[in-house]
């Protein structure tokens, strides 16, 4: 008797979770379209959106003709919320809302670059084994204790990482950034971010920023 009661317990617990969880993705899925709606159409001719996953959209800004970028490719992917299990594995996985952009120049990068979180001793590991890059320092505190800077043109990279809004932009977004590369191959700017109500805008203000300081 008691094993039905639980079992029948359990399922409900799973349900009422399922729909408080979907009801909650879905609204912060809202908000964050509109918000990136509202920030991008100033700089885009076309801010459009569909469907990404269970939890989760992607948005394509067709960039206008000043722009150094030529469009970018935005991705929200949200937490399983709905799923009873996320909440205690969470605890483990340290999963999070996520943030991605595909940013697109219309020039060419002279050099592959990148900029990671100081404590993510992993990827800096990945990195470094492909023996491509080199760990560059900047004079600038705040950012040189936030972060690992890497490239294979340490001049190149050093003048990027000069720029004044690209320091503003890195120093507003440090706590949200998981991993900032610039690709010579495919001549883009790729972020992937932790995704909160008050990082959104820092993060794509980071991107347009690099954007200009590669112009």
């Amino acid at each position: 008797m008691y094993e039905v009661e639980a079992i029948f317990t359990l399922a409900l617990l799973f349900i009422i979770v399922y729909f408080v969880g979907s009801r909650q993705n879905k609204k912060l899925s809202i908000k964050y379209a509109k918000a990136i709606k509202e920030h991008m159409t100033p700089h885009s001719e076309f801010v459009g959106f569909r469907a990404y996953g269970r939890s989760g959209f992607r948005s394509l800004c067709q960039l206008k003709n000043e722009k150094a970028f030529s469009r970018i490719e935005i991705a929200v992917a949200l937490v399983d919320r709905e799923n009873l299990m996320h909440y205690p594995l969470s605890l483990l996985t340290k999963e999070y809302d996520r943030l991605v952009c595909w940013c697109f120049l219309k020039n060419t990068i002279p050099s592959d670059t990148e900029i990671l979180p100081k404590g993510d001793k992993k990827l800096h590991k990945r990195i470094v084994s492909q023996g491509k890059l080199k760990e560059i320092t900047i004079k600038e505190s705040e950012l040189s204790d936030s972060f690992t800077f890497m490239a294979a043109n340490v001049d190149f990279a050093k003048r990027f990482l000069s720029d004044s809004n690209v320091q503003r932009g890195l120093r507003e977004a440090k706590n949200f950034v998981k991993r900032l590369s610039l690709s010579q191959h495919d001549s883009w700017v790729h972020l992937i971010a932790e995704l909160k109500e008050d990082s959104l805008k820092p993060l794509l203000n980071l991107v347009l920023s690099c954007g200009e300081a590669l112009s």
